[in-house]
């Protein structure tokens, strides 16, 4: 997994970071992201990860439990965000990663043989 490695952007990250929203994770995906709020509750503490993305719908950008140990030992917890719908991460349930408290964990894991969470399509809302 990677993202846009910080050197090679050609903005300062923490502006774009503190003022517009971007979490490093989804720096390349801006040309699809709505400027739409998630329509039911979100928990206060998940607004800095949702996202509404033309093709996903509303989603978190959040780690699988699965995933979250490598993601240390890389040193690079942002290259393991990856887009869950929120209606299932509130299902499923989450945790802030304990000394980073600007990610979160899901309790479910990625399927390194279909390289994606299976997610039924009830969960995606748009």
């Amino acid at each position: 997994m990677s993202t846009i490695r910080e050197e090679d952007m050609p903005y300062d990250f923490e502006t774009l970071k503190e003022t517009k929203h971007i979490r490093r994770s989804v720096y390349d995906l801006q040309p699809i992201t709505l400027d739409e709020e998630y329509p039911g509750d979100l928990p206060e503490d998940l607004k800095p990860f949702h996202y509404c993305f033309a093709r996903e719908g509303h989603i978190l950008m959040i780690i699988p439990r699965n995933y979250l140990q490598e993601a240390f030992d890389e040193n690079d917890l942002d290259a393991y965000e990856i887009a869950i719908p929120v209606k299932y991460v509130l299902e499923k349930g989450y945790e802030h990663v304990e000394g980073h408290e600007d990610y979160i964990v899901g309790n479910f894991d990625y399927d390194p043989e279909i390289q994606k969470v299976d997610v039924p399509p009830e969960y995606y809302e748009y």
